[in-house]
């Protein structure tokens, strides 16, 4: 058995540690029909995208499920985000101590987990693809957690004045991401639930606490 065989094979197991004693997340599966709309250049609008910019630094924890027509899973994550080239995804549950850590360092990621098991790439998404299938690119999280809008692009604010949806590309694979609910106890609205989807992945997304 290869290298990349064994990895896989360990990454493997340490998911199903981590997911099948975790609780499922009760987040729809479907996207949400009838949303109104206000136009993109909306003052109230303008003015929270320029705050989400202003955040350049924060963590977010919460749970993450997933489901594909091979697999499906809950557990909990936590995002830390410092700059493009450093950030990290730890998955963890609290009833199992498995964790299972993705890490950017200069343009490398690491997959690692608590027993000392690891993988590098260059190629985050490459890396992802190879270990888990996920296809979601880690250096776009940083923008969809936070309901930050890139400017210039196609995107829909609701009508409370913050993000209710865009679409995305991920090599040839198109993404629709939607805000489902925000939390309005911090500072500034952040997005409390989040659902991202193609023709055949879900990612559903919690954010219960945040930190900026």
């Amino acid at each position: 058995m290869n290298l990349l065989k064994v990895i896989k094979h360990i990454v493997s197991i340490v998911l199903i540690s981590l997911f099948v004693v975790s609780c499922s997340l009760n987040i729809d599966n479907n996207r949400p029909t009838s949303i109104q709309y206000i136009d993109q250049n909306d003052a109230t609008w303008l003015q929270h995208l320029s705050k989400l910019e202003a955040i350049t630094q924060y963590k977010a924890t919460g749970q993450l499920g997933y489901i594909s027509s091979k697999e499906r899973f809950s557990t909990q994550f936590e995002w830390r985000y410092n700059n493009q080239n450093a950030y990290s995804l730890l998955i963890s549950s609290t009833l199992s101590r498995s964790t299972l850590l993705l890490e950017m360092q200069g343009n490398k990621l690491t997959i690692s987990d608590n027993k000392g098991n690891y993988r590098s790439a260059k190629e985050a998404n490459i890396l992802l693809r190879e270990m888990i299938g996920i296809e979601v690119p880690l250096e776009k999280l940083t923008l969809w957690l936070k309901g930050q809008a890139e400017r210039n692009t196609q995107y829909n604010v609701g009508t409370n004045h913050l993000l209710a949806n865009f679409s995305y590309k991920v090599d040839g694979t198109l993404w629709t991401v939607d805000y489902l609910n925000y939390h309005h106890k911090f500072e500034i609205p952040m997005p409390r639930d989040i659902l991202l989807k193609n023709k055949e992945q879900t990612l559903k997304v919690r954010i219960e606490t945040w930190e900026y």
